[in-house]
């Protein structure tokens, strides 16, 4: 069947957040279980385009990756020589971008397209992973710098009629994501990531209430258990924010993975769908 015969006979797509892992770890074998977890989130169904929302992209106005073509953003230091030569570079898809831009606009949420930035670590270790192939076009989306909790709310909010046209939205970042303690574990950062993810899965699975959801998301800080702990800045947590919003007031969310262990980079860590 074609991809467009199928844009007509699946059903609507799920959104994804998805941990990323530590630079390109996952793809050198040293996370194995965010690398599997990674690939396991990959629906069933087949999209025709894939928006990606990065921790590692921040802008103001929101960028809107238009590249006809996309290439690769090695933005980390310090790893092994070939993890600067992985290739992947998939299509861009421009009527996409200028979709999303209108989608924003509707919203009041200025952004601008942007033509010639790579795909970022964020975006293509979760990509590599899940569609290696690279034949299916994708768009990549920035955070805005402000991270501010409502403006993210917003966009998500103007992305929910992407669902029904066969896109798949997937937010890339980390549950936990304290570079001190990434780099260094101890017993005490490990039962942080635990209870802030026990916080998290709270929140997040089960039916979405945008007006319930926001109240708590905007106090995350108050509410959550070790938060600054655990997210010392919270681009790697708004990607989830993004995608829940996206999912839309009837969406369910579940926990689509639990990782935690070595494979993991020590910390317990979720990814979650909205179905």
């Amino acid at each position: 069947m074609s991809k467009s015969a199928m844009i007509h006979t699946c059903t609507m797509l799920p959104t994804i957040f998805v941990n990323h892992g530590g630079g390109p770890l996952p793809l050198l074998n040293q996370q194995p279980s965010i690398a599997s977890s990674i690939e396991n989130a990959r629906p069933t169904e087949i999209p025709s385009a894939i928006l990606v929302i990065s921790a590692h992209y921040e802008s103001a106005p929101i960028a809107i990756q238009s590249r006809l073509r996309h290439t690769m953003l090695f933005d980390y230091y310090g790893f092994p020589s070939e993890s600067y030569q992985y290739q992947y570079s998939p299509p861009g898809d421009e009527k996409l971008a200028h979709r999303i831009q209108a989608l924003l606009k509707e919203s009041n949420v200025p952004s601008r397209l942007e033509s010639e930035r790579g795909l970022d670590h964020g975006m293509f270790v979760p990509l590599m992973l899940m569609y290696p192939e690279a034949d299916i076009p994708v768009v990549g989306l920035s955070l805005h710098p402000s991270l501010d909790v409502d403006i993210h709310l917003a966009i998500g909010k103007a992305l929910r009629p992407l669902r029904q046209e066969n896109v798949l939205i997937v937010g890339s970042g980390y549950a936990f994501h304290n570079m001190r303690y990434l780099l260094g574990p101890t017993q005490r950062s490990i039962q942080y990531s635990k209870e802030f993810d026990s916080w998290l899965q709270s929140v997040f699975v089960g039916k979405i209430n945008s007006s319930r959801l926001r109240n708590t998301l905007v106090h995350w800080k108050e509410e959550a258990p070790h938060a600054t702990e655990c997210h010392p800045r919270e681009e790697h947590l708004l990607p989830l924010f993004v995608v829940a919003a996206a999912a839309g007031e009837e969406a369910v969310g579940e926990v689509e993975a639990y990782v935690e262990g070595k494979g993991a980079g020590e910390h317990v860590v979720s990814n979650f769908r909205f179905n």
